[in-house]
């Protein structure tokens, strides 16, 4: 069973010295404030393991990986890619999920 694209050592890294660029879609739209989705996204991309990986996808331009992840009770739903020109991590998607995913740790549930 293949791994994550991005190594989640990179990913990790990046997202924490700031290297983070969230798209105007639904990874930043459902917050309050740019502030606190980049907070927040900082704060989920810490915790992933790989156990939270669900698969990596093959979109226009870049491959994605998309994790499924428990914040606070909740199901959340991460999609995202290492821009490597920059570099950064861009995330796609953040949101709850809409409906329950299979990660390798298991099913997330709403």
């Amino acid at each position: 069973m293949k791994g994550p694209r991005w190594p989640l050592e990179q990913v990790k890294s990046l997202a924490a010295n700031g290297q983070l660029f969230l798209q105007r879609t639904r990874a930043l739209d459902l917050f309050e404030s740019p502030k606190a989705a980049y907070v927040f996204a900082r704060e989920t991309i810490e915790t992933l393991t790989e156990k939270n990986f669900v698969e990596s996808k093959q979109h226009i331009f870049d491959v994605m990986d998309i994790y499924g992840v428990h914040v606070e009770d909740q199901g959340w739903y991460l999609k995202l890619y290492v821009d490597e020109e920059v570099p950064e991590v861009t995330v796609v998607s953040l949101h709850p999920l809409e409906r329950a995913i299979k990660t390798r740790g298991g099913m997330v549930k709403l």
